[in-house]
Protein backbone atom coordinates (compact mmCIF):
# COMPACT_ATOMS: atom_id res chain seq x y z
CA UNK A 1 0.00 0.00 0.00
CA UNK A 2 1.56 3.34 -0.88
CA UNK A 3 1.44 6.26 1.96
CA UNK A 4 -1.69 8.43 0.84
CA UNK A 5 -3.96 5.56 0.85
CA UNK A 6 -2.45 4.44 4.01
CA UNK A 7 -2.73 8.08 5.95
CA UNK A 8 -6.26 8.40 4.37
CA UNK A 9 -7.10 4.62 5.64
CA UNK A 10 -5.97 5.38 9.19
CA UNK A 11 -7.80 8.12 9.13
CA UNK A 12 -10.89 6.67 8.16
CA UNK A 13 -10.44 4.06 10.79
CA UNK A 14 -9.59 6.83 13.29
CA UNK A 15 -12.54 8.46 12.70
CA UNK A 16 -14.78 5.68 12.78
CA UNK A 17 -12.99 4.83 16.69
CA UNK A 18 -13.91 7.99 17.53
CA UNK A 19 -17.48 8.03 16.36
CA UNK A 20 -18.01 5.08 17.59
CA UNK A 21 -16.42 6.56 21.31
CA UNK A 22 -18.70 9.66 20.89
CA UNK A 23 -21.79 7.40 20.50
CA UNK A 24 -21.21 5.63 23.71
CA UNK A 25 -21.40 8.78 25.73
CA UNK A 26 -24.80 9.81 24.21
CA UNK A 27 -22.53 12.17 21.18
CA UNK A 28 -23.80 11.06 17.24
CA UNK A 29 -21.71 12.83 14.84
CA UNK A 30 -23.59 15.72 15.39
CA UNK A 31 -22.75 18.22 12.52
CA UNK A 32 -20.37 18.58 9.10
CA UNK A 33 -17.64 20.87 10.85
CA UNK A 34 -16.64 20.90 14.80
CA UNK A 35 -13.55 22.99 13.71
CA UNK A 36 -16.25 25.95 14.59
CA UNK A 37 -16.65 24.80 17.79
CA UNK A 38 -12.90 24.52 18.52
CA UNK A 39 -12.63 28.48 16.82
CA UNK A 40 -15.49 29.46 19.31
CA UNK A 41 -13.21 27.95 22.40
CA UNK A 42 -9.84 29.73 21.08
CA UNK A 43 -11.62 33.33 19.78
CA UNK A 44 -14.53 33.77 21.82
CA UNK A 45 -15.76 36.63 19.92
CA UNK A 46 -15.42 34.93 16.73
CA UNK A 47 -17.87 36.26 14.37
CA UNK A 48 -19.63 34.35 11.61
CA UNK A 49 -17.13 35.54 8.92
CA UNK A 50 -14.45 35.41 11.02
CA UNK A 51 -14.84 31.52 10.81
CA UNK A 52 -15.38 31.44 7.65
CA UNK A 53 -11.71 33.26 6.71
CA UNK A 54 -10.42 30.93 9.21
CA UNK A 55 -11.88 27.99 7.59
CA UNK A 56 -11.11 29.24 3.83
CA UNK A 57 -14.45 29.20 2.88
CA UNK A 58 -16.97 32.36 2.18
CA UNK A 59 -19.27 34.21 4.34
CA UNK A 60 -22.35 32.02 3.08
CA UNK A 61 -20.54 28.75 3.65
CA UNK A 62 -19.47 29.34 7.10
CA UNK A 63 -23.29 30.78 7.77
CA UNK A 64 -24.82 27.09 6.89
CA UNK A 65 -22.48 25.42 8.79
CA UNK A 66 -23.13 27.97 12.55
CA UNK A 67 -26.97 27.43 10.92
CA UNK A 68 -26.77 23.51 11.34
CA UNK A 69 -24.98 24.28 14.68
CA UNK A 70 -27.62 26.88 16.20
CA UNK A 71 -30.23 24.36 15.08
CA UNK A 72 -28.76 21.20 16.87
CA UNK A 73 -28.01 23.30 20.08
CA UNK A 74 -24.52 23.79 19.67
CA UNK A 75 -23.95 27.81 19.36
CA UNK A 76 -25.82 30.83 20.05
CA UNK A 77 -25.80 34.16 17.70
CA UNK A 78 -25.46 37.55 19.03
CA UNK A 79 -25.00 41.11 17.40
CA UNK A 80 -21.74 41.67 17.10
CA UNK A 81 -21.40 45.69 19.36
CA UNK A 82 -18.47 46.36 16.30
CA UNK A 83 -20.65 45.61 13.41
CA UNK A 84 -24.48 45.28 13.32
CA UNK A 85 -24.51 43.21 10.55
CA UNK A 86 -22.26 40.57 12.13
CA UNK A 87 -23.28 38.08 14.64
CA UNK A 88 -20.76 36.81 16.91
CA UNK A 89 -20.74 32.85 17.40
CA UNK A 90 -20.74 31.59 20.79
CA UNK A 91 -21.11 27.81 22.48
CA UNK A 92 -24.18 26.23 24.71
CA UNK A 93 -23.46 23.95 27.33
CA UNK A 94 -24.03 21.56 24.85
CA UNK A 95 -21.40 22.42 22.62
CA UNK A 96 -18.78 22.51 25.40
CA UNK A 97 -20.56 18.85 26.86
CA UNK A 98 -19.68 17.80 23.08
CA UNK A 99 -15.87 19.21 22.98
CA UNK A 100 -15.13 17.34 26.42
CA UNK A 101 -16.63 14.06 25.30
CA UNK A 102 -14.86 14.55 22.50
CA UNK A 103 -11.13 15.24 24.37
CA UNK A 104 -11.79 11.76 26.52
CA UNK A 105 -12.78 9.82 23.41
CA UNK A 106 -9.36 10.98 21.88
CA UNK A 107 -7.70 10.20 25.20
CA UNK A 108 -9.17 6.48 25.08
CA UNK A 109 -8.39 5.85 21.67
CA UNK A 110 -4.37 7.60 22.22
CA UNK A 111 -3.95 5.67 25.22
CA UNK A 112 -5.16 2.09 23.52
CA UNK A 113 -2.89 2.52 20.77
CA UNK A 114 -0.12 3.89 22.67
CA UNK A 115 -0.69 0.30 24.95
CA UNK A 116 -0.79 -1.92 21.67
CA UNK A 117 1.95 -0.26 19.71
CA UNK A 118 4.19 1.71 22.45
CA UNK A 119 5.43 5.18 22.67
CA UNK A 120 8.05 5.01 20.22
CA UNK A 121 5.78 3.79 17.23
CA UNK A 122 3.23 6.70 18.56
CA UNK A 123 6.47 9.04 18.80
CA UNK A 124 7.31 8.12 14.69
CA UNK A 125 3.89 9.04 13.74
CA UNK A 126 4.30 12.20 15.42
CA UNK A 127 7.52 12.77 13.50
CA UNK A 128 6.12 11.55 10.22
CA UNK A 129 3.38 14.67 10.91
CA UNK A 130 5.68 16.93 11.24
CA UNK A 131 8.19 16.11 7.83
CA UNK A 132 4.38 15.57 5.72
CA UNK A 133 3.62 18.78 7.04
CA UNK A 134 6.41 20.73 6.13
CA UNK A 135 8.63 24.36 7.08
CA UNK A 136 5.47 26.08 6.72
CA UNK A 137 2.97 24.38 8.97
CA UNK A 138 2.78 24.17 12.45
CA UNK A 139 4.92 21.46 14.45
CA UNK A 140 2.01 18.77 15.10
CA UNK A 141 4.71 17.05 17.01
CA UNK A 142 4.51 20.41 19.60
CA UNK A 143 0.79 20.05 19.71
CA UNK A 144 0.51 16.62 20.46
CA UNK A 145 2.98 16.36 22.80
CA UNK A 146 2.05 18.98 24.83
CA UNK A 147 4.68 21.25 24.40
CA UNK A 148 2.76 24.09 23.30
CA UNK A 149 0.55 24.64 26.39
CA UNK A 150 -2.83 24.78 24.21
CA UNK A 151 -5.34 22.97 24.80
CA UNK A 152 -6.13 22.34 21.57
CA UNK A 153 -4.06 22.93 18.38
CA UNK A 154 -3.65 26.65 16.72
CA UNK A 155 -5.68 27.59 13.73
CA UNK A 156 -3.00 26.08 11.07
CA UNK A 157 -4.37 22.79 12.53
CA UNK A 158 -8.24 23.18 11.87
CA UNK A 159 -7.77 25.15 8.64
CA UNK A 160 -4.77 23.78 6.99
CA UNK A 161 -2.99 27.61 7.23
CA UNK A 162 0.30 28.75 8.94
CA UNK A 163 0.07 30.22 12.82
CA UNK A 164 3.13 31.94 14.00
CA UNK A 165 6.83 32.29 12.38
CA UNK A 166 8.41 29.74 10.98
CA UNK A 167 11.80 30.27 13.62
CA UNK A 168 8.71 30.13 16.36
CA UNK A 169 7.67 26.65 14.87
CA UNK A 170 11.10 25.07 15.05
CA UNK A 171 12.15 26.27 18.86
Amino acid sequence: MKLGPALRHAWVGYQLRLDAEMAATGFARAFPDGRVLRICVRSPQATISDIGRELGITRQGASKIVAALLGRGYVTLTPSPADRREKIVGLTPHAVDYLAAQRQAVERIEAELEAQLGPEVLDSVYRLADALGGPDQPRMSDYLRGATGADEPGPGFDSGGSTGSPAARQA
